[in-house]
């Protein structure tokens, strides 16, 4: 497969700043990421030559992604070795030796990945709707412009859509299984001649659509490797893609395993006795358990999503009326700093103590779980979809705080692993950094964190959704590995999970990108 060419001009293996899904806008790179993009940017340089390969080759090796936490530590001054390392780096040829570096990072472990996204390049429209050929062209090209980059190349897409997908989450990483999520919401777009001024629901990726990828996926695999969930907004009009009267559809006919949905659509509550609870009634009767929830990473860009309505303070009310369910927050109720309405957000630091984004960002969902019994604290959960990487990348030891204070909160059977991908591209460095990962003795002993042993990690990375989405042994083969089929095939055939991987993140990488994005303006 011939490489992309925008590969050639990558210089790190992976983003050294925050990428946006679109429904937050990042913030600036730091100082200290800024610098340690020049420092990996030159050390990978210098590493390619040596191996007599270019840039892109090195970069896509275990070798590279070493050499990036080699270069974190140093720049956040953590230690590489010991009791105290947050990434340790047992041996010095894991960042010099290709095969030193794969035998650090090439683990086998059942990977669940509970939060995936993509775009559908060609949506279906509603032949009901006002002007149906006009507003099939406006559907389109709204889609078009997430594409990001242009290519007519469906062996090697260049596009967020199906194809790459696939590739960058079953080819291009060690992801068993993928949980892909949709928007329930209906865009205003101002101006479009038709009532309302508002797309489809569910757009840029409907129901139907998460269903077709989830199938095509499954068909390849021969096996349970994709799993959908219905997206719904309560205050939407009935007879819409993703109102409640949809979620029996949904969930009878394309197969949607859980609920997601976004608390700021129309701005609600999901212990609204009126708005919500008909919702968890009707899923309740559907047979339905887990409920997912965007919870933190306000989008305040556009003046349509306020930071209230992604705030925790609805769970405990939820958790002991539906004890039936499990509600788990999406991205674990992280506030990045200055984004909460009462500062309980990443810069929050009681007491004099030192600011540690990672241990307050989302102080708030933890003294919420808290308020609760221990006995329904059981059907809380928190996924950690670019929350982990946000605070990884503010420093490895964010990442070991955001982890230990959940661990506290929830215990190791009740936190999720996701990354939000496509987003941030090949979720593999991730999957390397998590498993890389430790919480240091010093800090289990300032602050109580349990150890992050390897059963710990096992169960985040893939074992707890498994049990949540009733992916049985057959489908984990023996727990880390997956059947042979068609997908697993590919990623022999280019010559490992990461010989092919694009180096590429999807999603906006900064204020300017984001607007450009995600506030342009159609034009029919």
């Amino acid at each position: 497969m011939a490489r992309r060419p925008d590969d050639d001009h990558a210089t790190t293996p992976f983003p050294l700043a925050p990428i946006s899904n679109g429904e937050w806008v990042p913030g600036p790179p730091t100082e200290k990421q800024r610098l340690a993009a020049k420092l990996i940017a030159e050390e990978s340089a210098v590493q390619a030559r040596r191996h007599g390969m270019t840039r892109a080759q090195f970069l896509r090796t275990a070798a590279a992604t070493s050499t990036a936490f080699m270069v974190l530590n140093k720049v956040y001054g953590l230690d590489a070795w010991g009791d105290n390392a947050v990434l340790p780096l047992v041996k010095a040829d894991h960042c010099d030796d290709l095969d030193g570096a794969r035998e650090l990072l090439d683990r086998r472990n059942f990977v669940m990945d509970v939060q995936t996204h993509h775009i559908d390049l060609n949506p279906p429209v509603d032949p009901n709707l006002v002007a149906p050929p006009l507003l099939a062209t406006i559907i389109r090209t709204f889609c078009q412009t997430l594409r990001f980059v242009d290519s007519g190349d469906l062996m090697c897409p260049e596009v967020t859509g199906q194809l790459n997908f696939i590739k960058e989450m079953f080819v291009d990483s060690q992801t068993s299984v993928a949980v892909i999520s949709g928007l329930p919401e209906q865009l205003e777009i101002p101006g479009l001649p038709f009532a309302g001024s508002r797309l489809p629901s569910g757009l840029p990726l409907t129901p139907s659509s998460m269903a077709a990828t989830r199938d095509r996926v499954n068909e390849l695999a021969a096996s349970r490797r994709c799993i959908t969930q219905a997206m719904i907004d309560p205050k939407v009009a009935p007879g819409s893609a993703t109102a409640i009267d949809s979620l029996e559809h949904q969930v009878r006919d394309l197969g949607a395993a859980a609920i997601k949905c976004y608390t700021y659509n129309d701005n609600w509550r999901l212990d609204d006795e009126n708005v919500a609870y008909p919702l968890w009634e009707e899923a309740t009767r559907l047979g339905l358990t887990l409920v997912n929830v965007h919870k933190g990473l306000p989008l305040t860009a556009f003046g349509v999503q306020l930071p209230e309505y992604v705030r925790t303070t609805d769970f405990p009310k939820v958790v002991r009326d539906w004890p039936n369910l499990k509600f788990c927050a999406y991205h674990s109720g992280y506030f990045s700093r200055g984004d909460h309405p009462e500062g309980k957000d990443a810069g929050y630091h009681p007491d004099n103590e030192p600011e540690i984004p990672g241990r307050w960002g989302n102080v708030e969902f933890i003294e919420q779980i808290a308020s609760l019994p221990k006995r329904l604290r059981r059907n809380v959960y928190a996924e950690i979809g670019s929350t982990f990487a946000i605070t990884f990348l503010q420093g490895p030891d964010q990442a070991a705080h955001l982890l230990g204070r959940l661990l506290l909160a929830l215990g190791s059977k009740n936190i999720l692993w996701g990354t939000d991908s496509i987003w941030w591209g090949s979720p593999q460095w991730l999957i390397d950094a998590f498993n890389t990962l430790e919480i240091p003795a010093s800090m289990r002993e300032t602050y109580g964190y349990p150890r992050l042993t390897k059963k710990i990690k096992q169960r985040i990375l893939g074992l707890n959704a498994a049990r949540l989405y009733g992916v049985k042994k057959p489908d984990r083969r023996n727990l880390c590995t997956i059947p042979e089929d068609q997908l697993s095939q590919l990623q022999v055939a280019q010559g490992g999970f990461r010989a092919g991987r694009s180096l590429r993140a999807y999603g906006a990488r900064s204020r300017r990108e984001f607007f450009a994005m995600f506030g342009r303006k159609l034009r029919a």
